[in-house]
């Protein structure tokens, strides 16, 4: 699939995955230090989130235009020290 289909999966849907992170992540990372974090196909945003919570820096990247928009909300809301913990790149990392 590339980002165009992507993008009109995420538009069908107010939400197509849930606001939990990966409870693998969680699981694994849970008790390690922050640090930096790469979240490739990070969707619309929630281990990203939970990891910048947790204090790490994150680069999150998606190529899903309306996934980050998303993601990019939910940390907004999230407030700015959260927000200022997270970089959103669109980028295909297929290429």
């Amino acid at each position: 699939m590339d980002a165009a289909r992507w993008d009109e999966r995420y538009r069908s849907s107010t939400s197509l995955w849930s606001a939990d992170p990966n409870p693998q992540l969680v699981a694994e990372v849970g008790s390690a230090t922050p640090g930096r974090a790469l979240d490739c196909g990070c969707g619309e945003g929630a281990s990203a989130l939970w990891l910048a919570e947790q204090g790490w820096n994150v680069t999150a990247v998606d190529f899903s235009e309306v996934a980050l928009q998303r993601a990019a909300a939910r940390a907004a809301e999230s407030g700015d020290e959260v927000r200022r913990r997270i970089d959103f790149i669109q980028q295909d990392l297929t290429k």
